[in-house]
């Protein structure tokens, strides 16, 4: 089957763009629940009609939005860092960044991780689930092993104490397979900055309104900044 996603965000049209960075922030903050499309239709002054020329349904704008913002979010990170040699400024570049996405935009990374949430009850995807979310996982996953691959190759040329290779995805593999060490490093900085990032989303420590974190002395932030410091320690010690 056919789907109207991902599209091709290099030749996008403006009217396309502006529904896909509405939907973003929409999703980002509110989840699929939040999405409706007479609401960015109003936005952007068009009619729900315009969205319905690009999207069959409000599953393909969901999964072409998150595509879309993932795959953004991993080239803003490499693109900030194309002159850099130093892995270490490249390895907290990369956990600044992935914090910052997860944490403005929450409502995308829960998505990635859960993507059959977004098949509604009714929908016609409802009874043939399986290949649109294969459709959406090929293309997330493609996009994900740039960025795993790229943080690794950060990591490893630290650990190397060289300046910043770019390994490929077969290296990588590799790597994993033959340095236990290696493997802990990616594993910690890799998920837990992911993790760590929606689960300061979800709680927001230092909202006003929940101060109860910050009165039992918990500082999640600064205590993951803690966490990846001493990791970085522990790397560059390394013999």
């Amino acid at each position: 089957m056919n789907y109207n996603f991902p599209s091709d965000y290099v030749e996008i049209n403006e009217t396309h763009l502006g529904i896909l960075q509405e939907a973003e922030k929409i999703l980002g903050k509110q989840g699929v629940t939040g999405l409706e499309l007479k609401n960015i239709a109003k936005i952007l002054d068009i009619s729900p009609g315009n969205i319905h020329h690009y999207y069959k349904t409000g599953e393909e704008l969901i999964f072409d939005t998150v595509i879309y913002s993932y795959k953004k979010h991993v080239i803003d990170i490499q693109k900030t860092n194309s002159s850099e040699t130093n892995p270490e400024t490249v390895v907290r570049s990369w956990i600044e960044k992935t914090i910052n996405w997860t944490t403005e935009l929450p409502g995308i990374g829960v998505i990635l991780e859960f993507p059959y949430q977004v098949i509604r009850s009714g929908s016609k995807y409802s009874e043939e689930v399986n290949p649109i979310i294969k459709h959406f996982l090929k293309h997330v996953g493609e996009i994900g092993i740039s960025n795993v691959t790229y943080l690794a190759s950060a990591i490893r040329s630290l650990q190397k104490k060289q300046n910043l290779k770019l390994y490929n995805a077969l290296q990588i593999a590799t790597f994993n397979k033959t340095d236990s060490k290696f493997t802990t490093y990616l594993t910690v900085i890799g998920f837990a900055t992911l993790g760590g990032g929606l689960w300061m989303a979800g709680r927001q420590p230092e909202n006003q309104k929940l101060p109860f974190w910050i009165n039992l002395g918990f500082n999640p932030k600064q205590q993951m900044q803690t966490t990846i410091d001493e990791i970085i320690k522990m790397i560059k010690k390394e013999n």
